[in-house]
């Protein structure tokens, strides 16, 4: 997280420097009896309008703490303040090879430049969240459960152990280990926590060489759209929608998202760019499926996303 923040440092830093890297300053060599003279240059824009582009890339995320509240057949329930992170797939071909380059937390976009400096896109960010094994206060009424009934009760601000059987799961046993579980025993939107986006935003050269085909350049935009989660859950004990055995999926129109983002990017041969991006953003999900009893779960948070995208851009018809 402090990785992040400073990154986010410094690219503010860049975007209150770029209207001056638009202008050179040359002092011209003159004789001593005469005053100094400035020629002020003004440099090339790299022209962007009419221009398409497309991007592809891969992200790291972080996620604020959420209460999470789950309700089906037979109960009515919170915990609260949960943890949970991204899913990260190691480094290895699997970023490379045709049929798995889609397997790690990845981006596309599909924009257009309105202008020189103005753009549109929509695109995908495929985000993963993970719950962690952790204790948390759980209130709310369990009247049925699929755990042989152990978890039956009324609940006010009880200690509790949930996520002990997800992915992020601390494989040493501790104190917790000894408090009741079974209430929640994983929560992840495993196959991407889906927010598929609109975004409106404007670019800012710092740089541009003398042939005019590399540019370094800075942005800012904002969107907003929809989330579409495929959510895997063990809530006490029932079924989960989502199936990894059978390969059963469970995509849902489950909430939707704002966000406001700033980057960097550099631009070569013209027609090809490498952008990095910083990210921050909101999702509320008020309608997650979680069972096949037709259980659901709700809840919200901010998230921050860093990105590394590479893509093309290029000008169709008339340059």
């Amino acid at each position: 997280m402090k990785l992040l923040k400073l990154l986010s440092f410094l690219l503010l830093s860049l975007i209150s420097f770029n209207g001056a890297a638009q202008i050179r300053k040359d002092s011209v060599s003159i004789p001593k009896d005469k005053p100094a003279i400035t020629n002020l240059e003004t440099r090339q824009l790299f022209k962007r309008k009419g221009r398409f582009f497309f991007y592809w890339g891969y992200n790291r995320d972080a996620f604020t703490n959420s209460d999470i509240h789950l309700k089906g057949d037979g109960y009515d329930f919170t915990v609260k303040n949960v943890t949970a992170k991204d899913e990260p797939e190691p480094i290895s071909k699997t970023y490379i090879k045709y049929n798995t380059f889609s397997v790690p937390q990845y981006n596309y976009r599909l924009g257009y430049f309105i202008n020189d400096k103005t753009f549109i896109s929509v695109g995908e960010d495929h985000m993963k969240y993970s719950i962690d094994k952790q204790t948390t206060l759980l209130t709310g009424t369990i009247t049925k459960d699929n755990n042989g009934g152990k978890n039956i009760g009324n609940y006010n601000n009880t200690e509790v152990i949930i996520g002990e059987d997800g992915d992020n799961k601390v494989n040493r046993a501790t104190i917790a280990d000894s408090l009741k579980g079974g209430f929640v025993s994983n929560f992840e939107h495993c196959d991407g926590l889906n927010d598929v986006t609109f975004e409106i935003g404007r670019i800012e050269q710092l740089w541009i060489a003398k042939n005019g085909k590399h540019v370094l350049s800075v942005l800012g935009a904002i969107g907003g759209g929809i989330v579409v989660p495929d959510s895997d859950t063990d809530i006490l004990g029932y079924a989960p929608k989502h199936d990894m055995e059978t390969g059963k999926k469970s995509y849902h129109l489950a909430g939707y998202s704002g966000s406001a983002l700033i980057g960097i990017e550099f631009t070569f041969f013209k027609n090809f760019f490498l952008q990095g991006r910083l990210k921050a953003g909101y999702i509320n999900l008020p309608d997650i499926l979680t069972t096949v009893e037709g259980g659901k779960a709700s809840q919200h948070f901010s998230f921050l996303e860093s990105m590394l995208v590479v893509g093309y851009s290029y000008k169709f018809g008339k340059k």
